[in-house]
Formats: structure tokens, C-alpha cells, sequence
């Protein structure tokens, strides 16, 4: 392929959608991943040979970690193995935990499909921009992500009331949320989970509640739904290019040729590359779209962007460990997300959801660790913080700057882990500062250049033709599971994308060199 129309960083819910949508509309697509297409049931049926395990068994010491950075680390970033599945940095007053596959996050991702539960979300942003502009395109990735209502026909064991009855007196089901689903494949015989094959040929199998496979660990036969198998595979077949093992490192304006040149690194075979585009949309998850950014423009390849890095957040994101240890009540049946609890006495109780640990007996540990993990809960709070953090670029290192204190969900949070572990006798495990997988802002659309990065349409005000799609654009944090969220932000941007541009007319139209 020559030079294409659209070069997209990253495949999450921002760069998977972007770059499906933009393929099937006639444009040449290129897209760049840094993590590996990952060895799952449905990527076999779709025929990709190079494949990397997910961490199951002894592979869960050498392939849960893909790098470690953070403002004190030396050399600000380690990276341990480029097939890890997971990277983390620590920064002040927050750590954030992100993850590295053709699908970015969908392997990880809770499967909660929602929209914002913060009201009013889209609301007086940029021109153009609302809750009803955006409602299309919520519909639109619903709809393509197969989104299920769990009903009782379902058959979902171990729900949250079954698994916390004998403290039902003290925590029950949370409120339920408007148009609940989950992002699985469920069975319409519980007992009997089969192998789906969908209109593309590519193969899955539905959820098997007793095995509990799935999770933040990924989804070895389908029954989560991934964007490698909606979005990706649907979209190469209409010429999409996916490069996986491409970490790109910076991108540049350039004064001839394509508008944009993107450097990144082949890790296939160690080889810096290049490859240019009249249109680059940068979706690598919002903390290493900033990254990008900002080093690029220290390095004076890219200019302007005067608030990159500002109003940076965690979505609230607050995590623990429950060691729940009811010798009756194994946490690992079920769906891997099991719905959120709250203290029933509390009003003001925050969104707190979790589930058990995946895949409990493919971990190398003795069986009576194995056991009591079985018992235990991943417990998860969010919702809306601040955004009062700062992301820069400092010398030649990133750095994060969070103060989880001026954000009152934090407080809400700890004491409603703390109340619950003193009801139940069961102590909730958390750590002083949060630590977020959804990461937020940073680059966030707003109505001028003065006030965020991007506009209605994705646009970097003063980057004519460079777009981004991901978490950093997003104004203000969901206060819930983003990943829809994302989605129908890079559909809109996509949307409005093909309604401004017609394939095969981008080649080469650098409007500095005409």
C-alpha cells in the first residue's frame, strides 16, 4: 500500500471504531498497534499466524506485565515484554494500569455497556456537541457490539444478591442503571455454552459461567466481545491494515508531502519506520495519546496544543481487594462482572462493582491460595472526580499530577469500602492513592484553543488534520464504565469525518505545500 488516506494509533473503543467506520466508507486505513494480536479463539478463525498467548498459567508471571514507568522510575519507563498485556505507571497521586493488544482494552474491559451516568454529559461543551448529537452513535456501537440485557431466561448463576445473602441485611443490588448490557455472548442453555460462528466466518463460543474464563485477563474463546472481532475483522475485509507490534514514538508536521509523518518502532524486528498520511487519528488510550503528544511537541514536530496535558483524571476510579472468605460462596462462578452492591442504609453510596477473580485454576500457585482466591472480590469504585490533574512532559520524562483530595469521590469510596468490610468482617484492601484503567482527558474537546485541544469534530484546533479519538477528548469523566462512551465519540468523529472527505482524494493535498 502507498501512503494512506488515514494512519490510526491504537485499536481500542477510540482507534477500532475510527478506523472501521473510515475502512468500510471507502478510505485507505492504516492502523498501528504496540501490543500483539492475541491467541483467542476468534483471531484463529479470522487466520492471523503470529499470535501472543494471554496470561494463563506460568505465562502469568512473564506475559501480565508489558512495562512499568512513572515519574521516579529511571529512565521514566521499563519495558519488561512486549507481548505483556498490561503497563502501569506511577504517578503522583494516582497510578494508572493500561493494556496492550490488537483490541486495546476490549480484553480487559468489565463488558459493562452504558451509557454516561453523569447527567447532562454532552452538555455545553463545543457547538454542536450534546446528549442528543451523540445519541446515534451510543445506538450505532450498541448495536454492532451485540449489547445483551441480562434476563432471568439467561440463567446467570451467582449474582450479586445470591453471593452477599447472608449480609443482605447490609448491602443489595445497586439502583439499576438506564439500558443495562453487558458485552457477552450468554448462553440460552447455561448448561450447555455453544460455539457461534457470526455472518464474517469468525468463530466464538458462548459464556460458560462454571469455567469463568473471561475477565480483566482476556477472553480466550470469544464470549466477551472484543474489537478485534467486531470492528477489526469486518473492516480488513474491506481493506483495512492492521500492524500490531508497532509502537509508534512521535508524529511530525510536515512542510512537504503528506501532511504528517509518524515514527514508530517495528518491534516484529527492532526497526524504526516511518509512514505518512494527509490525516493521523490518535487513539492509543488517553495516557500514551498524551505521551505521544506531548513528547512530539517538545521535540518541535508538532506546535500549539496549549492545553495538552490539562484537566487530566481517573473517572473516580478507586480499586480493592475484598477477602470476602465465605467458605459457601465462590466468587468465581458466574460472570466475571456480577453487577454493582451498595449499602443499602447509605443514599449517597457511590457506584461500587467488581467480581471474582478469572481463571483462578490456570494460576501457578499452591491449591489452597487457589482456593481462598475463589472467595475473594475484586471490589471497584467510581465516578465523577475533578479533572484537576496535569499531564507533561518535563526535561525528556512524563509525568502525572493528581490530587485525589480535591475530587470527593475518593472519600465517599474509602468509607464505603471501610463500612463494608466492617459489616461483613471482611476487610476491603485498598491503596492510599487510586489506581485508575480509565484514565480521562488531557486532550478534551471544547469550543476554542484556549479552553481544550480538540472540537465538535475531533480536530486539534491548530493541527489541521490530526484527530483524537480516544479518552483524552472526553470533557468530563462518565462517572461509569467509559467504553461506549469512547466508542460513540470516535463513531461521531468518524460520522463527521466521511461527511467532510471522499475516498481516494486525500493523497498528498498538503495544503502548506499547494
Amino acid at each position: 500500500m502507498s501512503n494512506p488516506d488515514v494512519i490510526v494509533i491504537g485499536s481500542g473503543f477510540g482507534g477500532s471504531v475510527a478506523a472501521a467506520r473510515l475502512a468500510e466508507a471507502g478510505f485507505q486505513v492504516i492502523v498501528l498497534e504496540r501490543g500483539p494480536w492475541r491467541d483467542t479463539v476468534p483471531v484463529r478463525s479470522m487466520g492471523i499466524a503470529q499470535r501472543s498467548p494471554l496470561p494463563r498459567g506460568r505465562l502469568l508471571f512473564t506475559r501480565l506485565l508489558r512495562a512499568i514507568g512513572g515519574n521516579r522510575i529511571p529512565g521514566n519507563r521499563l519495558r519488561l515484554n512486549k507481548h505483556g498485556l498490561f503497563e502501569l505507571f506511577f504517578g503522583r497521586g494516582c497510578t494508572v494500569a493500561c493494556s496492550s493488544s490488537v483490541g486495546g482494552g476490549s480484553h480487559v474491559y468489565s463488558a459493562i455497556n452504558i451509557r454516561p451516568l453523569a447527567p447532562r454529559y454532552w452538555e455545553d461543551h463545543a457547538p454542536g456537541l450534546s446528549d442528543a448529537a451523540m445519541q446515534a452513535h451510543y445506538d450505532a456501537v450498541l448495536e454492532r457490539m451485540g449489547s445483551m440485557t441480562p434476563l432471568a431466561d439467561h440463567g446467570i448463576p451467582n449474582t450479586s444478591p445470591v453471593r452477599f445473602r447472608k449480609h443482605a441485611q447490609d448491602i443489595g443490588p445497586a439502583l439499576p442503571v438506564p439500558d443495562p448490557r453487558v458485552g457477552y455472548l450468554l448462553p440460552d442453555d447455561p448448561n450447555r455454552p455453544q460455539r457461534i460462528v457470526d455472518a464474517h466466518g469468525i468463530e466464538r463460543y458462548e459464556a460458560d459461567y462454571q469455567a469463568n474464563e473471561d475477565g480483566f485477563l482476556g477472553s480466550p474463546k470469544g464470549s466477551k466481545t472484543t474489537l478485534d472481532v467486531v470492528y477489526l475483522a469486518p473492516a480488513m475485509k474491506h481493506g483495512l491494515e492492521v500492524r500490531d507490534l508497532a509502537e509508534v514514538t512521535t508524529i511530525a508536521r510536515q512542510v512537504a508531502g503528506p501532511r504528517y509523518r509518524v515514527d514508530y518502532v517495528d518491534h516484529h524486528d527492532g526497526r524504526a519506520t516511518t509512514l505518512a498520511a494527509e490525516h493521523v487519528i490518535v487513539a492509543a488510550g488517553a495516557l500514551n495519546t498524551l505521551a505521544i503528544l506531548l513528547r512530539s511537541r517538545a521535540q518541535g514536530l508538532l506546535h500549539g496544543m496549549p492545553m495538552l496535558g490539562r484537566r487530566f483524571g481517573t473517572n473516580g476510579d478507586y480499586f480493592g481487594y475484598w477477602d470476602y472468605n465465605e467458605p459457601d460462596v465462590t466468587q468465581s462462578v458466574g460472570l466475571p462482572t456480577t453487577g454493582g452492591v451498595r449499602l443499602l442504609d447509605d443514599p449517597d453510596c457511590p457506584v461500587i462493582g467488581g467480581g471474582g477473580l478469572p481463571a483462578v485454576d490456570s494460576y501457578p500457585l499452591p491449591k489452597f491460595v487457589r482456593e481462598r482466591l475463589k472467595r475473594a472480590y475484586m471490589i471497584a469504585g467510581l465516578g465523577e472526580d475533578t479533572l484537576n490533574g496535569t499531564v507533561a512532559w518535563v526535561g525528556d520524562r512524563l509525568r502525572i499530577d493528581y490530587d485525589p483530595d480535591k475530587s470527593p469521590i475518593f472519600a465517599k469510596l474509602k468509607s464505603a469500602f471501610a463500612e463494608i468490610g466492617r459489616r461483613t468482617g471482611h476487610r476491603v484492601y485498598a491503596p492510599k492513592k487510586p489506581i485508575t484503567v480509565h484514565p480521562t482527558g488531557g486532550a478534551c474537546v471544547a469550543d476554542s484553543v484556549e479552553r481544550g485541544v480538540v472540537d465538535c469534530d475531533g480536530e486539534v484546533f491548530d493541527n489541521p488534520g490530526l484527530y483524537v479519538t480516544d479518552a483524552a477528548a472526553l470533557p468530563r469523566s462518565p462517572g461509569g464504565p467509559p467504553s461506549m462512551t469512547i466508542a460513540a465519540w470516535a463513531d461521531r468523529v468518524a460520522s463527521r469525518f466521511i461527511a467532510r472527505h471522499r475516498p481516494g482524494s486525500l493523497a498528498s493535498r498538503n495544503p502548506e505545500t499547494a
